[in-house]
């Protein structure tokens, strides 16, 4: 199906890998509760965001379920949003399980900034395989499957853009490369401009003073319109 099949993970560089696995073994419920209710409002935040820059006016009824997002998630308003958001961008018809060069071209972008997201974990000490909400035994990257879903609709933005479910066509080395690419655009991260691939890497070092310290909230991860990023 055209994904990577493995990361690397340079666990050495990170010298104090057992304060973080102490700290990650012994996180508290509520402060779990609070850093999944923040990511969950901003993935769904993100997807209204999506919808709105598709002129799409379903926009506004997820940024209405956003707000119903309590500590934890008890009434699952994730899964809810998702089902309408994938619906309101792709079709009625889309369904997330079919073989189409549109959620190939979902699934290859999601792996990807996955593959950035578990890397940056491991640099900064955390065991990747040990989630705030994800917890299957098999899955050695339940935290970065949580880290990553306020990403995931700049995926979502650049196919709807670019790929059409009806177009016969295949996950191109030229399609790739514009996925991995996407590394490179803007984000807003906590109120600043950074590339993708930087604000990957300040929200786990935002995660990390959250699990080392007595900070509870995460940098605010807020999707912007496709653009590449420009250093000055």
């Amino acid at each position: 199906k055209h994904l990577p099949c493995s990361v690397l993970l340079p666990i050495h560089q990170h010298c104090r890998h057992l304060k973080m696995l102490d700290a990650q073994l012994n996180l508290s419920i509520p402060k779990i509760k609070t850093l999944w209710q923040q990511i969950v409002i901003a993935k769904i935040q993100n997807q209204a965001r999506c919808l709105k820059f598709c002129h799409i006016e379903e926009s506004s009824k997820l940024e209405l379920l956003a707000k119903k997002v309590a500590s934890g998630d008890p009434a699952n308003v994730e899964a809810v949003a998702a089902a309408r958001y994938f619906k309101a961008l792709f079709g009625t018809h889309f369904s997330r399980g079919s073989e189409t060069i549109v959620n190939s071209a979902l699934n290859y972008g999601y792996a990807i900034i996955r593959g950035v997201v578990a890397r940056k974990l491991a640099v900064y000490g955390f065991e990747p395989s040990i989630g705030i909400h994800h917890h299957n035994e098999l899955n050695p990257f339940n935290l970065a499957d949580d880290l990553i879903e306020p990403f995931r609709p700049i995926v979502d933005l650049f196919v709807v853009m670019n790929i059409d479910e009806k177009d016969d066509l295949d996950l191109t080395p030229t399609l790739k490369h514009s996925l991995l690419n996407l590394l490179n655009v803007n984000i807003d991260s906590n109120g600043e401009q950074h590339s993708l691939a930087y604000a990957i890497e300040r929200e786990v070092q935002s995660l990390s003073r959250c699990f080392l310290t007595d900070e509870t909230k995460l940098y605010k991860i807020k999707i912007v319109e496709l653009r590449q990023h420009r250093y000055e």
